[in-house]
């Protein structure tokens, strides 16, 4: 592709120390090569002008989900919000990260939504139906016949559902006669595709004047149809009566033995109404720049124009609508609470205060905690109709006049256990935006968006991988904010009852994998939820170390523990959540999910040196980790070496797994570091240097007559397999997470990485995208091949919204940032190298790059050679550099001026630095 033009600015000529051969003299007043603060934020506009999602149709496919929606989502970190909808209907589906149920298990769980629909105009446009009085001869306790004219409709929405039995009936009061000449059947598979024997095969419309005479108005036999969408002729009634004589299809055994009628929607149109055709122009687009959606749409036979945003530090979520028409068009504002396809159990409340309409969600009750949430939504810059509530929504409606711009603001508030009414706080906060407010609130929102993008950047020159890369970053950083609860698999955006795996905090790798990428990015303390999400599990962990080691592998931990367990130390279980609950208590057989979590507890300390953080939260944690498999690990006197028992995969079971040993490594030398630099515990640092000294080396195999990486000990694998080509790459977790091998290593155990890399062949498995670029990046693995691996996957599973398409997995995939990242800048046995898996004729550049030891990193490649190299110290430490010029001399500067004493030893410049202070390194 064409090279775009250069970003960045290079200082001008510098007084500074020449470091050639050893030579050092002392430095000169200079500013900084980076670009300027101003410099830099248009190049962040630039570079993300055009990575926008982008929908030409209102079908809003995979919104409805149990895993992460496709299409445009906002966050803050606390409420998430989903896209959805159907044609001439706009929804937002909330959820909110605390939300969780206790009962009967833990999972997250959805609030609700804002409807926005047409309500007159458009010359017969209206549905009838809308917000009519439905009963039925029976329902299913979760799906009412109000759903069924809710007009919140859209894919993957299930309306009515009846008992099972036939035939079944749904009735309408449409409050008043109105005259019709169309109705509009959405059956079962036009919102679920693959539902086909749930579509209603024969049926019947009637129509009454008075709720106890019925005329026949139109009958279908033979119907496989997802929509049934016919004009039988003008009809006059209040009531209306859909009989379904055989409410499904009968081709399965299901549909044949447990026989339900599924109406998604039961729609009512005058002559010329309805929606029939694309509904006038459509385009949404999701803007990670400035974190918004913005739609062009018709509402009614007329065009409008919305721009949605959710507030950076308060619960709003805002729906700006401008009418861009010829005439006035009635809009209804309808706010609802529940699922579009929801579970038992859950109460759901709606009411009216005023002009502010809420509706409210309780979980269900249970030995666990109840959680309750709320919305409430009012309308600013014009007066509503009087609202009314029925069931779980509230509505009002508003005329929206050509040119006119109004907002509907929605306030979200609620979660966490056993929490009270949190309706009045919602009502509260939204009664409390005004016209200047929203201003006010917007302009922060715009303003958190530039400053999130500020904290680092990268250019590649690659549409594709930046692509994939800021979107990633969007995706995380509007999951996870400091302070807020942590997100589970699929982030903030839950849009169903029943997420996959409870939408819990895997921890065999899936949980801390949507950080890995944080540190480097200058964006760790977006890693704090998780790590506070894991402290708050401590009481329960420390509990099963005690009481629950049993379960692990019995037979193994019988002889050696009898009933006991590890008393000081800490076992996780798979699957956690929020309060302490547990979604899934299984173990594996793996006894490392202690080992991931303290994994990421260290790199925030290794990037960013905060001791206080050091001292409150992860030198405890890494302690108890330590005393876990001080009594876990077997220990052989004789020969001062250590055995460790576990599951490399889940249900497998090896001696010395890699991951474990690896991370142990890593763990225990971090360890030694932490109590050294903390003063702490000097008498227990023999036992960990014992145990350091006493691990076991990574295990390998030989596959096609290589050497290569193994999963554990060959011949002690339980399935037989030492090697699992095309499967996740666990054998390789002892690179990364676990910081076991880098570019300092061996040319020997780097060749066996990638060959290992080569063996396994792993690229496309879905597992693997958080971690295998970065492994591969982490070894040296040829630039080149490396970048067109990772373009073939991004090419091939991006969805609409910008994510990489799994059906299973969710925010991981955001971990893969770190690969970018790695490409560009990597610190190993403490030298930093920049751009040292990046192809050296490809032009790219990166700012404020986050390293090992607290450094922000800045530079830049162009034709061929490194420019400059900034760095600036955050807790003054040695700073050690690989050379990018190597042989040639070396101009270190500090910005602002002092004294540098830099030092060259091979191909390493070594100088101290001061905290705050920020030094350039540039070659004449």
């Amino acid at each position: 592709m064409p090279t775009r033009p250069s970003r960045r600015v290079l200082a001008g000529a510098v007084i500074a120390s020449v470091v050639a051969a050893g030579l050092s003299v002392t430095a000169s007043p200079a500013g900084a090569a980076a670009p300027t603060p101003a410099q830099q934020w248009a190049a962040v506009q630039s570079l993300l002008a055009n990575i926008k999602g982008r929908w030409t149709d209102q079908s809003y496919v995979n919104s409805i989900v149990n895993g992460m929606p496709s299409t445009a989502l906002l966050g803050n970190g606390d409420i998430g919000v989903t896209s959805s909808g159907s044609t001439g209907v706009k929804t937002f589906l909330v959820s909110k990260g605390n939300f969780w149920r206790g009962n009967p298990g833990p999972a997250v769980a959805p609030v609700g939504g804002v409807t926005l629909t047409a309500v007159g105009g458009g010359g017969g446009s209206t549905n009838l139906a809308l917000g009519a009085t439905a009963t039925a001869t029976s329902s299913h306790p979760s799906f009412p016949p109000s759903r069924a004219v809710s007009g919140q409709w859209g894919s993957g929405y299930e309306g009515w559902v009846s008992a099972v039995g036939k035939p079944q009936t749904l009735t309408l009061d449409l409050g008043s006669s109105k005259t019709f000449t169309r109705y509009l059947v959405r059956h079962d598979s036009a919102a679920r595709p693959n539902e086909t024997a749930n579509n209603t095969k024969n049926f019947q419309v009637l129509t009454s004047t008075d709720n106890q005479n019925w005329s026949a108005w139109d009958t279908v036999t033979d119907n496989t149809a997802a929509v049934t969408d016919r004009t039988p002729g003008s009809r006059t009634a209040r009531w209306v009566r859909l009989v379904a004589s055989e409410p499904t299809q009968g081709t399965t055994a299901d549909s044949q033995q447990n026989p339900r009628a599924r109406i998604g929607q039961f729609e009512l149109y005058g002559a010329g109404g309805g929606p029939g055709g694309p509904g006038g122009t459509f385009v949404e687009e999701q803007n990670i720049l400035n974190g918004e959606v913005d739609t062009t749409m018709s509402l009614g036979g007329q065009p409008v124009v919305l721009k949605t945003w959710v507030a950076a530090n308060d619960n709003l979520l805002v729906t700006q609508v401008r009418g861009t028409g010829s005439t006035a068009v009635r809009l209804e504002a309808q706010t609802w609470s529940g699922a579009t396809s929801p579970m038992g159990g859950f109460t759901q409340t709606a009411g009216v205060s005023g002009s502010t309409t809420w509706a409210a969600r309780a979980t269900p009750t249970g030995s666990r905690w109840v959680s309750r949430a709320a919305l409430a939504s009012r309308l600013v810059g014009a007066t509503p109709s009087t609202p009314t509530a029925a069931g779980n929504t509230a509505r009002f409606q508003f005329d929206l006049a050509p040119g006119q711009t109004l907002r509907l603001v929605t306030a979200v508030a609620g979660g966490g256990a056993n929490n009270a009414d949190p309706a009045p706080g919602a009502r509260s906060l939204a009664e409390a935006q005004t016209g200047t407010a929203l201003d006010g609130l917007y302009t922060g929102h715009l303003d958190w968006w530039k400053q999130y993008w500020l904290r680092s950047y990268v250019d590649l020159d690659d549409d594709v991988l930046e692509r994939f890369y800021y979107a990633a970053q969007y995706f995380l950083g509007s999951a996870s904010r400091n302070g807020k609860t942590a997100p589970g698999l699929y982030g903030l955006w839950t849009t169903k009852d029943d997420p996959y795996f409870s939408g819990d905090y895997h921890l065999n790798y899936n949980f801390v994998a949507n950080f890995y990428g944080a540190y480097s990015s200058n964006r760790a303390d977006l890693a704090m939820p998780m790590i506070d999400a894991v402290i708050s599990y401590l009481p329960e962990a420390r509990r099963r170390s005690t009481q629950e080691l049993q379960q692990v592998k019995s037979d193994y931990v019988t002889p050696r523990f009898g009933t006991g367990g590890i008393a000081g130390g800490v076992l996780f279980p798979v699957g956690i959540s929020p309060f302490g609950g547990t979604p899934d208590g299984n173990y594996w057989q793996q006894v490392s999910n202690s080992l991931f979590n303290v994994v990421e507890f260290i790199a925030y300390w290794d990037y960013t040196r905060d001791r206080t953080y050091l001292q409150a939260k992860a030198y405890p944690f890494m302690k108890e980790v330590a005393t876990f498999f001080s009594r876990w690990m077997e220990y052989d006197a004789a020969t001062g070496r250590y055995t460790t028992w576990g599951g490399p995969h889940e249900g497998t079971w090896a001696r010395n797994p890699s991951l474990d040993v690896g991370i142990l490594r890593y763990l225990l030398t971090s360890l030694l570091a932490a109590s050294t630099e903390l003063g702490l515990d000097a008498g227990s640092r023999p036992l960990w240097q014992q145990m350091l000294n006493g691990l076991p080396p990574i295990a390998t195999t030989t596959y096609n007559g290589k050497s290569v990486y193994a999963l554990g000990d060959p011949g002690t694998v339980s399935d037989g397999r030492a090697i699992r080509p095309g499967d996740n790459t666990v054998n390789l977790e002892f690179i990364h997470p676990g910081e076991g091998l880098g570019l300092s290593s061996s040319a020997a155990d780097r060749q066996r990485a990638i060959d290992t890399l080569d063996a396994m062949n792993s690229w496309g498995q879905d597992n693997s995208f958080p971690k295998v670029f970065t492994q591969a990046a982490r070894v040296g693995y040829p630039a080149q091949s490396l970048i067109d691996k990772l373009k073939a996957q991004i090419t091939a599973k991006s969805d609409p919204n910008l994510r990489i398409r799994d059906q299973w997995h969710g925010l991981e995939k955001s971990g893969a940032t770190e690969a970018v990242n790695n490409l560009l800048l990597q610190s190993d046995d403490g030298v930093v190298r920049v751009f040292p898996v990046w192809p050296v004729s490809k032009n790219a550049s990166f700012v404020n790059l986050r390293e090992k030891d607290a450094f922000l990193v800045s530079s830049a490649l162009s034709g061929g050679r490194v420019s400059y190299v900034d760095v600036t110290s955050e807790a003054g430490r040695q700073l050690r550099l690989r050379n990018p010029w190597p042989g040639s001399p070396v101009v270190v500067t500090r910005v602002g001026g002092g004294t540098v004493t830099p030092t060259v030893s091979g191909d390493v410049i070594s100088f101290a630095t001061q905290a705050g202070a920020t030094y350039t390194v540039t070659s004449p």
